[in-house]
């Protein structure tokens, strides 16, 4: 198994003068909060996680939420437009005992990962704005690179096959 490393994000367009569009406003709010949600979920399982290489997955998915939602801070504190509250600690209960195996947590980053890669897809033909829409491209490429690790790890762990290989038609 080749070591995972953390997965780069670098969004330092400059913002422009511009208000936001009611698409950009509510691809920032949807992301922020998917992203909200995760951020806990993936915190509970890093406090059970046994597996050194699925944790470092765990890890890298977890920075990627908090990347992302401060980006997304900063863009709503620079309009004045109110920064959703998300998911608290209120919405969880932090000393739940481990619910799943390690490799669901593999499963779930995969299916996670794809619904966020598809709301960020979805985002680029819709937002005018160059500084918003290099942050869903920049959110793309992340979410991109980590669905490799995702699948690295389920091949290398034995917790997916490979899809049948057809013979090519004549």
């Amino acid at each position: 198994m080749k070591q995972l490393k953390p997965i780069q994000f670098d969004t330092s367009k400059v913002s422009p003068t511009e208000k936001f569009t009611s698409v950009e406003m509510a691809k920032l709010w949807a992301t922020y909060m998917g992203n909200s949600l995760s951020n806990h979920i993936l915190r509970h399982f890093l406090q059970h996680v046994e597996n050194e290489d699925i944790k470092t997955l765990l890890e890298n998915a977890f920075g990627l939420t908090e990347k992302f939602m401060s980006k997304i801070k900063g863009f709503m504190e620079k309009e004045n437009f109110p920064v959703p509250q998300g998911y608290t600690e209120d919405d969880f209960n932090s000393a739940a005992p481990r619910l799943f195996e390690d490799e669901f947590y593999v499963h779930y980053l995969k299916y996670a990962a794809k619904a966020g890669l598809s709301i960020y897809a979805i985002a680029l033909p819709l937002v005018m704005r160059l500084d918003i829409r290099e942050f869903f491209i920049q959110c793309g490429m992340a979410t991109t690179e980590l669905l490799a690790q995702i699948n690295g790890i389920l091949m290398d762990k034995g917790f997916i096959i490979k899809p049948p290989v057809l013979p090519t038609p004549d």
